[in-house]
């Protein structure tokens, strides 16, 4: 199918989705390619009205070369002269994924869709057809600099050729799809990514057999948060109709009572993630921005701005960072529990067996914590001046690092969840339970991928453990 684009309004998360994970093309309405062409036509009259005017890369240089007022012959000769992008520096060994890339070449178009970008329809036409071709591969490593510039250079140096006019070339690489398109993944997997850990928590509080009373209903009215009456509600629905037999008398450890605050915080993080998102994925952010004409300036007016740097994506994608370490503490914390606990047999073994049960879940987890934790530390602006000789180009951006340092968390989340689910399949084996009739799925899921450990055996866990988790992860990023 084809996504048909006829103005700003038409940049949504689910035409995103569309777009990124369906594979979809996209194409350029009628009234959108009118809408581009008139405000080309604006915006010329504006700059051969008085083309000695400051009009950042078009009457001048651009970068360090932004004081160098060129005449009109230079004009047009520097446009004719950029009608490529050069391949971006930077280099492995990791990459954007696909969908992201397909997501930066959708963001793209929000300049473009309703004249801002000051540039012929034929150029958005490029660039959605971009989306039908191969895509160029984006390193996460090496694309810290002043605005986009450099991972928009891999991107668009694989847009098709074509002539390009005054103005046209700034176009490309000005602008923060690159932010856009991050936020918009963590928004979109980490709303899964909830989902699953609300299910894995909710097993594990039946395989603990923990008191359903923090999980109550008659909690709901006192909560002045309305995050963590949506962790309750949550938590509550994956526990529908849980047995209330053979369950603690007392209270469980604490990591089991605070799943509804915890939650609270990742559900908060998630809100403001996803507002960013789709506050960016509409945003003019061109520089310079061609503002449209009206009645008090009839051929518009050309602005330079800083709106290629969004200053909103690195916190939020911190701040979902900073809450997948803390679940990833839950996990750690009740992985042991469930092996240390005297209710259960003893590291989840088979009583009078050979084999260790499942021991070792305890000492992985561990290790993806103390990851998830480092990858949780703050995104500063650089104290260096990001672009080097460029004067100009004194600030950074660290939208790409933050979110290189997100897909580091989110594995770490998605392995501790793992090892986490694994360790409830195998203390409800062992007791012969059962879990709340909504868990039977995820629970035979689990059980196909990794089977409980009956004995001593040479069954490589780690390949087993690692298939659990890539049908997690699978699941997350395509839904």
């Amino acid at each position: 199918m084809t996504i048909t684009l006829n103005n700003r309004r038409d940049f949504t998360l689910e035409h995103l989705k569309r777009v990124a994970i369906n594979g979809e093309s996209i194409r350029i309405s009628r009234s959108a390619k009118r809408s581009m062409n008139e405000a080309r036509k604006s915006f010329m009259a504006y700059l051969n009205s008085d083309r000695s005017r400051f009009i950042y890369g078009t009457t001048s240089g651009a970068g360090h070369h932004a004081s160098q007022r060129l005449n009109p012959r230079q004009q047009k000769q520097m446009a004719q002269q950029r009608n490529r992008v050069a391949p971006g520096g930077g280099f492995g060994p990791d990459y954007l994924p696909e969908r992201v890339v397909r997501m930066i070449i959708f963001a793209r178009l929000t300049n473009y869709i309703e004249g801002h970008a000051k540039t012929r329809s034929i150029e958005s036409e490029r660039i959605a057809q971009m989306l039908d071709n191969p895509l160029p591969k984006v390193p996460l490593s090496g694309q810290v600099g002043a605005g986009e510039i450099l991972p928009l250079a891999h991107v668009m140096s694989h847009m098709p050729h074509g002539d390009t006019e005054e103005a046209e070339p700034m176009a490309r690489v000005n602008g923060s799809p690159v932010s856009t398109a991050v936020l918009c993944d963590v928004a979109l997997s980490t709303q899964n990514r909830l989902a699953l850990a609300y299910q894995i928590f909710s097993l594990s509080i039946e395989a603990y057999g923990a008191p359903l009373a923090p999980y109550s209903a008659s909690l709901l009215r006192y909560s002045q948060s309305h995050y963590e009456k949506q962790a309750i509600r949550s938590l509550r629905y994956w526990l529908n109709k849980a047995s209330t037999k053979g369950r603690l008398s007392y209270q469980a450890p604490v990591s089991w009572r605070i799943l509804p605050p915890v939650f609270a915080a990742a559900e908060e993080a998630y809100s403001t993630v996803l507002e960013s998102a789709e506050t960016s994925l509409q945003a003019v952010t061109d520089n310079p921005v061609y503002i449209l004409p009206n009645s008090r300036n009839r051929l518009g007016r050309v602005i330079s701005t800083g709106g290629y740097h969004n200053a909103q994506a690195a916190p939020a994608i911190d701040d979902i960072n900073a809450r997948y370490a803390d679940l990833c503490t839950l996990a750690d914390r009740h992985t042991m529990k469930l092996h240390s606990a005297e209710h259960l047999p003893p590291n989840l073994a088979v009583p009078g067996g050979e084999s260790y049960g499942t021991a070792m879940f305890s000492f992985l987890q561990v290790g993806y914590g103390e990851e998830a934790r480092l990858a949780a530390r703050r995104s500063f602006l650089p104290s260096s001046e990001g672009g080097g000789i460029a004067g100009q180009n004194d600030v950074a951006s660290v939208s790409v690092f933050a979110y290189q340092k997100h897909l580091r968390s989110a594995f770490c989340l998605e392995a501790s969840l793992t090892l986490l689910a694994t360790s409830a399949s195998q203390a409800l084996w062992l007791t012969k339970r059962k879990p709340a009739h909504r868990l039977t799925t995820l629970l035979e899921t689990i059980r196909d991928l990794v089977p409980p450990v009956t004995t001593r055996t040479n069954r490589n866990l780690g390949a087993e453990l690692e298939s659990l988790q890539q049908h997690f992860e699978t699941d997350i990023n395509s839904v």
